[in-house]
């Protein structure tokens, strides 16, 4: 190849830092949000894309007077020093030469642009024959466009020659009509970087383009219009646990609906007391919220989130697991196949009890209003969490499979797939495995599993401490924590579900209690068709993973979309059973 590349972001590879804006306003960092940005308000570049020229988009919102002049885009000011009027650029050398004499003091033009306190918009914008004029009639007067829309009109022009048209809008203080009232001016489009080193123009001076952006502990909060934060900015979230307030064993609340249930982040009123969910969108939340100074008065009583919940005080870190780790890898991968086996069983339990949910269509809403909302609330919930313990299942396999690639353990004790007999419940405590309808029963067993610390999450307590030992890689240690960190959050969505449905009263159907959302759907006798092809089906899904776990390698990828395409199947397969009051007997393989 004859032609060097050149890169264009050498100010983003410099060894320090560059005299002028900050880093986060270089245009290859920013976001393309432009109301009016996050990293530097777009709109002071465009406000210099005329060369000698700096103009200001008013918003006809912004200004406090209704007279004609409101909006538009308005001449600040002349900027003969510009470097662009003298443009490394042959193409350009003639225009540049024009326009700087045109915009030369001693001329007609430079002079009337010059006037003090004189009134210059914008009137219109040409490029490549097309003509875009700035302004409307109303009652015979020209009116400029909201200054956002000129904005938005010059944002659109394409690096090149344009040619622009200023008109006075002002009545001189003698009295007497201006000499000059239009002007046309011919020139180009500014093109904002270098095109060597990629860095914003010279013209632009350090703290331009920061100059416009909101406060964004303060008024931004309140009035950015796009919903679209210069800061972290939570919409709802959930209260801190106070001091003094009921917990269960494993640490976590007491009232689970109240702690999971989202409130408004920006609400006025900060007491406990206030900690009713917020409302169904932004609108109707608005008048309970902080106001423009009461946010700059109180903001520092926004709390700090953590993981989605509030926190007033300060901060302390969870403590570090003291379990003792195990004496060598092959106790730790023994236990990472145990661990394997409670990963599938649960992903089965919670299968089996979402196909015994009632289809959102059929719900009985005569009777239940809120019920086919909550089913579908409580099916997309349930399925989202089975998934998880999908994935679980996979990242205790691939922590098995590192440990064999990295020769740390002995032998290969991969791939792990079996179910296990027994799940633990906390205090030490286990039962047996149960593939059973999502009962109120069910429910509270599912939560006690899920519970922090108490249950499943408990069980990697000393993996955790095993692989914080420098001699395992720190990627292992992280894998382990996500696991732990999903269990958490598995919890406070059995929580929310178990707040749903408990509006529901069931009806007597024997000695069962059957409520309305839910099939009494029993194991499906091992001579039903369907259940045959369902256990086949899984079966199959089980054959795929074990070739995607046995070594971990990339290039056995496509057995991996073979079995979710299998679970797909399995999934039409397990809504017809559920149809004739059955569930997959998952323990028959």
């Amino acid at each position: 190849m004859s032609e060097k590349i050149f890169p264009r972001n050498l100010t983003a590879r410099s060894a320090q830092m560059v005299v002028g804006n900050p880093v986060t306003t270089r245009l290859e960092s920013g976001v393309g949000n432009c109301y009016p940005g996050l990293e530097f308000d777009q709109r002071n570049l465009d406000r210099r894309f005329f060369p000698g020229l700096v103009f200001e988009f008013i918003s006809q919102s912004d200004s406090p007077s209704p007279d004609a002049f409101r909006g538009g885009a308005l001449l600040l000011a002349l900027n003969l020093r510009d470097p662009e009027l003298t443009p490394n650029n042959p193409e350009l050398e003639t225009v540049a030469i024009q326009l700087r004499e045109a915009l030369d003091t001693s001329n007609t033009a430079g002079q009337a642009l010059s006037i003090p306190n004189s009134k210059w918009y914008l009137q219109s914008l040409e490029q490549g024959g097309k003509l875009i004029p700035l302004f409307t009639i109303d009652n015979g007067k020209e009116v400029p466009l909201d200054g956002l829309l000129v904005w938005r009109l010059v944002r659109s022009l394409e690096p090149g020659l344009a040619n622009i048209k200023l008109k006075r809008r002002d009545t001189p203080s003698d009295g007497n009509p201006p000499s000059v009232t239009e002007i046309e001016l011919n020139g180009w489009r500014r093109v904002f970087v270098d095109p060597n080193s990629g860095a914003i123009g010279q013209i632009y001076q350090p703290g331009e383009l920061t100059q416009s952006l909101c406060s964004p502990w303060q008024h931004d909060f309140r009035d950015c219009a796009c919903f679209y934060w210069a800061s972290n900015h939570p919409d709802i979230v959930l209260g801190e646990d106070t001091l003094g307030e009921a917990t269960l064993p494993s640490g976590a609340s007491a009232d689970p609906e109240r702690a999971n249930t989202p409130i408004d982040w920006l609400r006025s009123d900060r007491s406990l007391a206030s900690r009713a969910g917020a409302v169904e969108s932004a609108r109707t939340d608005r008048p309970f919220q902080m106001d423009h100074y009461e946010i700059s008065q109180r903001w520092q009583e926004l709390a700090v989130v953590i993981e989605g919940k509030e926190i007033s005080q300060i901060y302390r870190a969870p403590s570090i697991d003291t379990a003792n780790p195990y004496a060598n890898p092959e106790e730790l991968a023994t236990k990472l196949v145990d661990l394997a086996g409670l990963e599938h069983v649960l992903c089965l339990e919670y299968l089996y009890a979402l196909y015994s949910l009632v289809a959102p269509t059929a719900a009985d809403v005569n009777t239940w209003p809120t019920l086919r909302d909550d089913l579908t609330f409580v099916s997309h919930e349930l399925l989202l969490i089975a998934v998880s313990e999908m994935r679980h299942l996979r990242w205790v396999n691939q922590l098995l499979w590192e440990l064999d690639h990295k020769v740390i353990t002995k032998q290969t004790y991969g791939p792990a797939l079996g179910v296990a007999e027994c799940i633990p419940v906390g205090n030490g405590q286990t039962r047996p495995r149960q593939l059973r309808p999502l009962t109120k029963m069910t429910l509270a067993d599912l939560i006690a599993v899920e519970s922090p610390s108490g249950g499943i999450d408990g069980q990697y307590a000393r993996v955790l401490a095993t692989l914080r030992q420098p001699e395992y890689p720190n990627s292992l240690y992280q894998l382990a924590g996500k696991i732990i960190a999903d269990g958490v959050e598995h919890f406070s969505k059995f929580s929310e579900i178990e707040t749903v449905l408990r509006i529901y009263q069931g009806e007597s159907a024997g000695t069962e209690i059957v409520p309305p959302y839910l099939k009494n759907v029993t194991p499906a006798p091992s001579d039903n068709p369907d259940a045959q092809q369902a256990i086949a089906t899984y079966q199959r899904v089980l054959d795929n993973l074990s070739s995607a776990y046995a070594n971990g390698d990339m290039e056995d990828a496509g057995y991996i979309v073979a079995a979710r395409q299998e679970m797909i199947g399995l999934q039409a397969i397990a809504k017809n059973l559920a149809n004739q009051g059955f569930g997959i007997s998952f323990f028959d393989i």
